[in-house]
């Protein structure tokens, strides 16, 4: 493991969501593909959506670096992790340049000019210089001010140009470069114009969900050629190629310490929101993940030990999980059979005993944790949750204290008493929220998702149970070879 990473980097910022962070993070990476360079993705903060879209650009995974639930070691682990083999980062902010993302784990952490948790705060974490996206739609020499008072703000230096995103016109485009370069002394690297044609509708919880738009490559596309067209290419490179060295703390990794077992994880369209950190500590920790398909497959895997069902159910996607019977079946006999199953978020839905979706349709679900959900648009849960186990389950003894993040439009109709809860539950402000989840015995069902890059014994744990589940299916078939019955001649 590289003690010191000099990788080519940036970070891409800007005012507030909705300013076109993505388009020109998607344009950029996709033109940095084209001229050869394998670029690895990150998106600050915990979201998922924007991270899809960013790995299918990139045709890498993309990592998350979240600073409430990693803290500052961690988010450069996650660097270290994703940029091996890489020839460039390139990190899409989240929110605006200085708005807080949660809280940074140490809460003194922040630099000069950085808010906790903020993409600048990121961005001094992992030593990378900052482009400040600008919507260039509504305004024009007033772009200027912004910029100055940005650069003002940047005590750090971060902030290197500008890319001026929906110019109106050529005219504008000129008028604004040589009111940011003669007021706030910043070059402007690239002046894109609007793109109708580009189509990645925004929701109100966000973009539209990758396996939900059709017209994603031919977006991408068109981004690609608009930053070729419209960016200096060649000067952002040579601004990446700045970054300065950046020391890294050494990866956390956990042994193995035993057999290999296969824990089958959920992945399709409905089954799609996972940091890769996870899967990959699970591998290191001694798990061969074998994929399937609740929405496409008649029954699981062969020869699995443990289950883990992730999140990006959305309610599209509920009829055809709660019509294919076969695999209901096929998941509900290894619950019965005691195979351990870590829900989250979507895979909570799944195990419900039903849900409602908006339409006022009420779907059966596999109905292993006895509760009943309602999707509804005005039952927003969202933010970071500061959790303690409640009772010791496979994620660690009672007490044991984890971080995780909260974004699902579930509400509890029923059955909230029927099983022992997971955690207790408070917000990144402190505020307690009450119990969240379900366990029983090897079942950990939760709303919340889990970054494992925060402790890897967490994986760890996870393989230990499916382990020991191999262990006691040993012991019962040697106990069945050893009996007086199984030596009866008939």
């Amino acid at each position: 493991m590289l003690d010191e990473m000099g990788t080519p980097r940036l970070v891409v910022a800007g005012l507030g969501s909705g300013a076109g962070k993505t388009s020109i993070t998607l344009g950029l990476v996709a033109a940095l593909r084209a001229k050869g360079r394998a670029v690895q993705t990150f998106k600050v903060g915990a979201d998922f959506i924007d991270a899809a879209y960013l790995a299918h650009a990139s045709r890498r995974p993309c990592r998350n670096l979240d600073p409430w639930m990693l803290g500052e070691k961690g988010v450069r682990r996650a660097l270290a992790r994703g940029g091996s083999g890489a020839d460039c980062i390139v990190v899409e902010g989240a929110m605006g340049l200085y708005d807080r993302h949660g809280m940074a784990a140490d809460g003194d952490s922040a630099g000069a000019g950085t808010f906790p948790g903020s993409t600048a705060d990121v961005a001094r974490m992992i030593g990378a210089p900052v482009i400040l996206v600008l919507d260039a739609g509504g305004m024009g020499e007033t772009a200027a001010a912004v910029a100055l008072g940005i650069k003002q703000f940047d005590l750090a230096g971060s902030v290197i140009g500008v890319i001026l995103n929906n110019v109106p016109s050529d005219v504008r485009r000129r008028g604004i470069e040589d009111a940011v370069w003669n007021l706030a002394r910043l070059p402007v690297l690239g002046a894109l114009p609007r793109i109708d044609a580009v189509r990645i509708p925004e929701l109100r919880s966000g973009l539209l969900p990758l396996t939900q738009n059709p017209h994603v490559d031919e977006a991408i596309e068109l981004l690609r050629r608009a930053v070729e067209r419209d960016c200096d290419l060649e000067l952002i490179e040579r601004l990446m190629a700045r970054a300065a060295p950046l020391s890294l703390p050494p990866l956390r990794r956990v042994p193995s310490g035993g057999d290999t077992v296969r824990i089958g994880v959920a992945f399709d369209d409905a089954f799609c929101f996972y940091y890769a950190e996870n899967l990959e500590m699970l591998e290191e920790a001694g798990a061969e993940v074998v994929t399937f398909s609740p929405l496409e497959d008649h029954s699981l895997p062969r020869d699995l030990e443990a289950l883990y069902l992730g999140g990006g159910v959305s309610e599209m996607y509920v009829p055809r999980l709660s019509a294919n019977q076969p695999f209901l079946a096929s998941f509900r006999r290894a619950h019965t059979q005691g195979m351990p199953i870590y829900a989250e978020c979507g895979g909570l839905l799944y195990s419900a005993r039903s849900v409602r979706t908006s339409d006022g349709a009420t779907h059966p679900m596999a109905g292993i944790v006895p509760v009943d959900i309602a999707l509804e648009a005005s039952s927003l849960h969202s933010g970071y949750r500061d959790l303690r186990v409640a009772s010791t389950n496979m994620l660690g003894a009672a007490g044991t204290r984890l971080r995780g993040h909260e974004f699902h439009f579930g509400r509890l109709l029923s059955g909230t008493d029927s099983l022992q809860p997971a955690y207790t539950m408070h917000d990144s402000d402190g505020e307690p929220l009450g119990c969240e989840g379900w366990t029983e015995g090897p079942l950990v069902a939760s709303f919340i998702h889990l970054h494992f890059g925060q402790d890897p014994s967490l994986a760890r744990r996870f393989v230990d149970a499916a382990r020991a589940r191999t262990a006691a299916r040993r012991d019962l078939d040697l106990s069945d070879e050893l009996s007086p019955a199984a030596h009866a001649t008939v």
